[in-house]
């Protein structure tokens, strides 16, 4: 039995909290934890939710064109190859306008790409126009933007 008592005062001694004196700073356990979650928060935060400045475009949906107010403009993705589909009244779709329907072909140069190259050629436009992401839609070399709807 004083073995045993012995063995269980020597365990007991190793977990006996320090001294109330004893110098316990910023170099502690607990402190070098809480300054680790603090610098590495940020960068997991980063990295779990990424901003949409870095986020891979949405291409796919509807926009419209301030140059033909009301006009179909519909892209569909599959992964770098673009269809737009649209139509064309004069100059707009939102009053009864007659309107011509259109199709055209684009790409990207990766799925992540935010530039597409599109060929209006058969709309009598250039055959690879750049349209580059800006957040909420496509914008064009001559300033017009297709604004993204939600």
């Amino acid at each position: 039995a004083a073995a045993a008592l012995g063995v269980g005062r020597a365990a007991a001694g190793t977990f006996v909290q320090p001294p109330a004196d004893a110098a316990v700073g910023p170099s502690g356990r607990r402190s070098a934890l809480a300054t680790f979650g603090l610098v590495a928060a940020p960068a997991a935060a980063e990295l779990l939710f990424e901003s949409p400045a870095h986020a891979a475009p949405d291409w796919t949906g509807s926009y419209s064109d301030p140059n033909h107010p009301g006009c179909k403009r519909e892209i569909s993705v599959s992964g770098t190859s673009v269809k737009i589909a649209g139509t064309d009244g004069s100059p707009g779709c939102d009053r009864g306008e007659a309107q011509r329907p259109w199709s055209l072909s684009a790409s990207l140069r990766s799925a992540d790409s935010d530039e597409v190259l599109i060929d209006f050629s058969p709309k009598g436009g250039p055959k690879d126009l750049v349209g580059k992401w800006d957040g909420s839609g496509i914008r064009f070399p001559d300033g017009n933007k297709w604004s993204k709807k939600q």
